[in-house]
């Protein structure tokens, strides 16, 4: 039985490679996260999503490539746990989608001499990415631009593996009122301090726009839960606000394709949607990432002419109505991306891993 384990901080994407694998015959064991962060209850989306597809799911906690205790105490317990896991499994390789979780199981792939194999999905790249490019087979690359960090001989740009609803998504109405709809994401965990600003300013931001808000579903912060009481309280504007906990792989593409702008955190998967179906969008980037990502992410949109930057520092209501009104003066236009990244990557990967 040929098997491979899949890992790595970008599960949406790796879950379109990983069902392409199943179809090839090839068994697939996921190394994820239970849960979407430390002190989380529940289950994590990637739990979920890769359970409900029938996939073997391992939990893994790593460590972040950050220097205090408690990431330092993490850091062997996690490579250990990685060892146990791939003793266990014996696959025939490791496909990591990045992250310090792909860098810990890679890492102790490495020692363990299994052929690594890495698709990066920013036009930056990490730490963990840049070390796990150093001991990769193949190195996939989602952007060219992100090339500069890996050795040439290596990489091969492919795009980004995207979820079927995104490959033919449908227009759906989901308010009655006649206004431009807004859709509000910050990632697979929601952003707290973009969800307190819309909260905060729910009743002006509703005169403008009908929103579709994704919180995430972190139990920490509560954010969906307090979403759900504020629209229960909006009286006649009630319709005019939908919260979400989270968007499903299935109604992804149908949500994006009924907005008609976007507000949230740049991140490589959104960015690269956006691109594909030419939605507007302001970007407020999540700053504490490596190199600037989200930002070069964001650069990306604002030069196809499908974005705006608004910084996190200089989200006030009124510089976010102007950066609204700004939208519509935009002349968008879809970014000619790659759709079939999912099957050319499989191709490649198997053809190399198997030589088939």
């Amino acid at each position: 039985m040929r098997r491979i384990v899949i890992t790595g901080g970008h599960h949406n994407a790796a879950l379109v490679v990983a069902l392409l694998l199943t179809k090839q015959g090839i068994q697939v064991e996921w190394i994820g996260h239970r849960h979407s962060s430390r002190g989380d209850q529940l289950d994590s989306a990637e739990y979920l999503e890769v359970t409900a597809s029938g996939l073997s799911f391992h939990d893994l906690t790593a460590a972040r490539l950050i220097f205090n205790l408690r990431e330092i105490i993490l850091a062997p317990l996690g490579l250990v746990r990685a060892l146990y896991l791939l003793r266990t499994l014996r696959p025939d390789a490791i496909l990591s989608f990045g992250g310090y979780l792909g860098g810990t199981v890679s890492l102790a792939a490495y020692v363990l001499g299994l052929p690594i194999y890495l698709h990066e999905q920013t036009s930056s790249a990490g730490r963990a990415n840049k070390l796990i490019g150093r001991l990769a087979k193949r190195i996939y690359l989602t952007w060219a631009d992100s090339a500069r960090y890996f050795p040439a001989v290596k990489t091969k740009v492919v795009g980004l593996p995207l979820r079927p609803s995104l490959l033919s998504p449908t227009r759906k109405s989901f308010f009655a009122r006649h206004k431009l709809t807004l859709i509000v994401m910050g990632g697979k965990l929601g952003a707290h301090c973009l969800n307190q600003f819309i909260f905060t300013h729910l009743t002006e931001l509703l005169s403008h726009v009908n929103i579709i808000h994704q919180t995430g579903t972190n139990s920490v912060t509560g954010d969906y839960v307090h979403a759900v009481s504020l629209q229960n309280s909006l009286g006649s504007l009630s319709d005019c606000y939908l919260p979400v906990g989270y968007i499903a792989e299935s109604e992804i593409g149908t949500y994006l394709k009924s907005a008609d702008y976007y507000f949230g955190r740049s991140g490589a998967h959104i960015c690269y949607e956006l691109g594909l179906l030419g939605l507007p969008a302001i970007l407020t980037p999540l700053t504490i990432t490596h190199d600037q990502e989200q930002f070069r992410n964001a650069r990306i949109l604002v030069k196809a002419g499908l974005g705006i930057i608004l910084a996190e520092s200089s989200l006030t209501l009124p510089h976010f109505v102007t950066e609204l009104k700004a939208l519509a003066s935009l002349t968008p236009a879809p970014l000619k991306l790659p759709k079939t990244a999912g099957s050319t990557l499989v191709r490649d990967f198997v053809s190399n891993l198997y030589g088939t």
